[in-house]
């Protein structure tokens, strides 16, 4: 009877490929959702600065106005 008991323990202890490659798909996850954090934080940013500048000149179109002539330095 001992020697069942020492076999259910070493099956046990082993490990499955299914067991690695989900691993690796959690750690793929980890990457996913940390990059999608970032964009979505740097396209708000983006947005915030926009609507401020618009906020600042007035219009879209004046906006952009100024932007051309800071481009062209006319």
């Amino acid at each position: 009877m001992e020697e069942k008991a020492i076999a259910k323990e070493q099956i046990k202890e082993t490990t499955t490929v299914h067991e690695i490659a989900h691993v690796d798909s959690e750690l793929y996850k980890v990457g996913m959702y940390t990059t999608a954090a970032f964009a979505a934080i740097v396209g708000g940013w983006g947005l915030i600065c926009l609507s401020s500048a618009v906020l600042k000149e007035g219009s879209p179109v004046q906006m952009f106005k100024s932007l051309f002539q800071a481009i062209t330095g006319m």
